[in-house]
């Protein structure tokens, strides 16, 4: 059986979405076995799961930067989810910023977003075709999943109210950070995933020749 070559681009995709499925499967297990290790200890502030998260989240933005090299012409999109990355990974040290600058705080991270901002405008020339481009690749319904993951699961169904009317006030505090630090940690790794895809899928989905007007 033969398949031609969009055909052999489907089934490489499908092969990719498939090990990313294993991927974060098996990081769940890993989570699993984390807990029978740190029990109580395992979702802490500054403890082993927000390291991890922290972790993912700058690998992601390193993995993101790295890619502007091979394909200098998204480097709007790039930094931008760089940059997204990084304000992830300063809300996860916001305790530490608290201390470093009680008044800024973790929000000293915006700065990346801003940088981001400056490089859209330096690429405006392509901005629209190199965005078209990345919303039609699976990097970009992977980093949506993510969000969905993080924002609408892990911060409104574990609000404390929620839990409280549904749980009790019982362990009420374990209860919301199992749910909500679990799910952002999946997220987060979703998030590396996409980033990995970034490397697969724009150089594919770009065929064109962008000259600056």
């Amino acid at each position: 059986m033969f398949f031609s070559k969009q055909e052999k681009i489907i089934v490489f995709n499908v092969v990719r979405q498939f090990i990313y499925f294993c991927v974060v499967f098996a990081f769940v297990l890993f989570l699993v076995y984390l807990s029978s290790i740190y029990h109580s200890k395992t979702f802490a502030e500054h403890g082993i799961v927000e390291n991890i998260q922290l972790g993912l989240l700058l690998l992601s933005g390193i993995i993101f930067l790295t890619q502007l090299k091979l394909r200098p012409e998204y480097a709007c999109v790039l930094w931008l989810l760089a940059s997204c990355s990084f304000l992830g990974a300063c809300r996860e040290l916001d305790m530490f910023f608290e201390d470093c600058l009680p008044i800024i705080s973790w929000k000293i991270g915006f700065i990346f977003p801003l940088i981001a901002f400056g490089k859209a405008y330096q690429y405006r020339y392509c901005l629209k075709k190199t965005l078209i481009r990345f919303f039609t690749s699976p990097s970009f319904y992977m980093m949506s999943c993510s969000m969905i993951i993080i924002i609408p699961v892990a911060q409104c169904i574990g609000h404390r109210p929620f839990v409280i009317n549904v749980l009790g006030d019982n362990n009420i505090v374990a209860i919301k950070e199992l749910f909500e630090e679990a799910c952002e940690a999946v997220g987060y790794m979703m998030i590396l995933l996409s980033s990995i895809e970034c490397y697969f899928s724009l150089p594919k989905t770009v065929n064109m020749k962008i000259n600056r007007k």
